[in-house]
């Protein structure tokens, strides 16, 4: 807010008469009227007084908003709050997940058997009961690096991966050196183990402000740019998941599926998105590892830095091009193809990291 101070000019010091001033004075008064008519007295100067109004300029300060979302941000200490990020398993036995659908972004990769994992990123608000919750893997430090030092929680990780995740610039919470974040809930492990996002949060040691992912468009605004086009349902698969995407015109959000069902979570409630952004990765080869039933897999990790092919999905349309990287601590950025950035819709966002090569069903 700018101020403006008016300096006002001291008032000139008046000469004050003194008592024999005032009797001459009086004398010549005399004097006057003594004489003839023909003298008269002169009148005083008039004096004109001019005043000028100086204009007080204001300034509008706008409404904080949540960084995540776009959206209007009700405490304006929340805005400012470090994201949490959390692992979340996504195999059918761990579906439907707790307090996934309270996230402001979501992002999905690919695990071994071509099974994808979720990593959930709270802000804007902290659940108290989310999970299950997973073992990490290193396409998380492409997730989590950009988010300004955020909370990073995961059920813990291999040997290998455990010392580079846990020098990543976040604070680290996992199984080992936080146990007492975590507790087990009903089903069988390991897709049982659950934490709390409030509580998590205030572990952050390393938090330096608000986490900023997107550009966003002005809310009521429609998705434009250089060949956008209308979209109402998209499909893609994983080796070992089938996703599905499909525009409701009801509540103007995508709504998701996973499998052949709808995708919902513990409270019954299919989860949704106002943005779908679709990245096109490489994925390599990290490491191999026994689990979800199946003997040694590959373990694959996505590079998210370089550039790729983007899809945005937003309202009842989307935009075809470009995202770029330069580094794993800077968000990435998104442009059409006439160079120009997309901007999603203030709301909820899901990341569907898809192989490069997956050829995804888009219709209109």
């Amino acid at each position: 807010m700018f101020s403006q101070s008016i300096r006002t000019r001291p008032h000139a010091r008046r000469r004050t008469a003194g008592i024999s001033g005032v009797a001459a004075g009086a004398a010549g008064l005399s004097l006057l009227a003594s004489c003839g008519g023909s003298h008269h007295v002169k009148a005083a100067p008039t004096t004109t007084t001019t005043s000028t109004t100086i204009p007080i300029t204001t300034t509008t300060t706008l409404p904080p908003v949540f960084p995540l979302t776009g959206l209007p941000a009700s405490d304006a200490g929340q805005a400012q709050a470090p994201a949490v990020v959390i692992k979340i398993d996504n195999v059918d036995q761990a579906r439907p997940q707790t307090g996934i659908g309270a996230a402001d972004v979501v992002y999905e990769e690919e695990v071994e058997g071509g099974l994808t994992r979720l990593a959930a990123i709270f802000q804007s608000s902290y659940p108290s009961n989310v999970g299950p919750v997973r073992s990490g893997r290193l396409t998380d430090e492409g997730i989590g690096d950009d988010l300004n030092h955020p909370v990073y929680v995961m059920s813990g990780t291999n040997a290998i991966f455990l010392p580079q995740l846990r020098g990543q610039p976040w604070t680290d919470v996992d199984s080992n050196n936080h146990g007492n974040q975590f507790y087990r809930g009903p089903g069988a492990a390991p897709h049982n183990l659950y934490t709390n996002a409030s509580s998590d949060a205030k572990l952050s040691s390393t938090h330096t402000g608000p986490p900023a992912l997107f550009q966003y468009r002005q809310s009521g605004t429609p998705l434009s740019g250089a060949g956008a086009t209308s979209a109402s349902h998209i499909g893609m698969a994983f080796s070992g998941a089938s996703i599905t995407w499909d525009y409701s015109p009801q509540s103007g959000a995508w709504v998701r599926g996973q499998n052949g069902t709808a995708d919902v979570d513990s409270s019954r409630t299919q989860l949704s998105a106002t943005n779908v952004v679709v990245l096109f990765i490489n994925y390599y080869v990290s490491g191999t590892v026994a689990g979800e039933g199946v003997g040694a897999q590959p373990i694959p990790a996505g590079t998210m830095t370089g550039s790729g092919q983007v899809w945005v999905l937003s309202g009842n349309s989307v935009v075809k091009g470009t995202w770029n990287r330069t580094g794993l601590t800077t968000p990435a950025t998104y442009s059409d193809t006439a160079g120009q950035a997309i901007q999603l819709a203030p709301g909820k966002t899901w990341v569907e990291l898809v192989p490069v090569g997956t050829a995804p069903a888009l219709n209109p």
